[in-house]
């Protein structure tokens, strides 16, 4: 049993995914702290078009070429960073407990 940081009580804390679940519409509206991190929509095809475009001008000799790869190879670490601290929201979010007596949710 996971005890509260804040009341220091173990007797009523539940996962918050399960809680999340319960809750009626209304009460999900009226509590938007507990809700679960969105789901972001990435677009992976305009940085690789850009990387792949690069290519094809460094192959082709155009000095512009090196900054088609540069930017796009650029935008996809930068996109992959951002997916990677996205799962790591949602995985936070359900290791979440939620004390029930208080209403405080917590990393255990």
């Amino acid at each position: 049993m996971r005890v509260c940081p804040v009341c220091h009580r173990g007797d009523r804390t539940t996962r918050l995914g399960a809680h999340w679940r319960t809750l009626s519409p209304q009460a999900r509206a009226e509590a938007p702290h507990l809700a679960p991190p969105a789901l972001e929509d990435e677009r992976w095809a305009a940085p690789l078009g850009l990387l792949t475009l690069g290519c094809a001008l460094v192959v082709s000799d155009a000095w512009l070429g090196f900054v088609g790869l540069a930017g796009g190879g650029f935008w996809l670490v930068s996109l992959r960073d951002k997916v990677a601290q996205a799962a790591s929201r949602r995985a936070d979010w359900h290791r979440k407990r939620l004390c029930r007596r208080c209403h405080h949710a917590f990393l255990p």
